[in-house]
């Protein structure tokens, strides 16, 4: 597990795009959705799910980003930049929380309601991506694989 040991190059030829840009054409597009239904709560939801939206939005592209920054490394990196997408993503939902319920008037309940929607999807993809990481890299490291069950834990 040595920070220097390189992953070769077909591992990050081998990522599944098309599942990427359908996914992201299913997050965008249930977005729209939400906001769609949103209008029929009224204005004030309306509101509320606009800036939850938003603020997902700034906190999902800061933590693409982090991402990002890691994604040509040792995958160990990777999934670190993926654990700092999720604590960047949490840090600006819950100060995004806390400057607009204080500081504009906007339905608290429908807006911590629709960050909470929003953070979800994101949540989602973040998870896949880690999971498709561990599942397609070669872990050199390992003498045997350890399937996760209680024998193998004490074995």
């Amino acid at each position: 597990m040595s920070p220097r040991h390189k992953q070769p190059a077909p591992f990050f030829m081998v990522f599944p795009w098309g599942k990427v840009a359908g996914v992201l054409f299913l997050v965008v597009f249930g977005g729209m959705l939400v906001y769609r239904l949103s209008q029929t709560g009224g204005a004030h939801v309306n509101q509320a799910c606009l800036f939850a939206m938003i603020v997902a939005a700034v906190a999902g592209i800061a933590g693409l980003y982090a991402v990002g920054k890691t994604w040509g490394r040792d995958v160990y990196w990777v999934l670190v930049g993926v654990m700092i997408a999720a604590a960047i993503r949490l840090l600006i939902g819950g100060g995004g929380v806390a400057i607009i319920t204080l500081f504009t008037d906007i339905h608290r309940s429908w807006f911590i309601l629709f960050l909470g929607i929003y953070y979800t999807a994101f949540l989602a993809a973040d998870t896949w991506l880690a999971l498709w990481i561990l599942r397609n890299s070669e872990m050199k490291d390992r003498e045997r694989r350890i399937h996760g069950n209680l024998w193998d834990m004490f074995s």
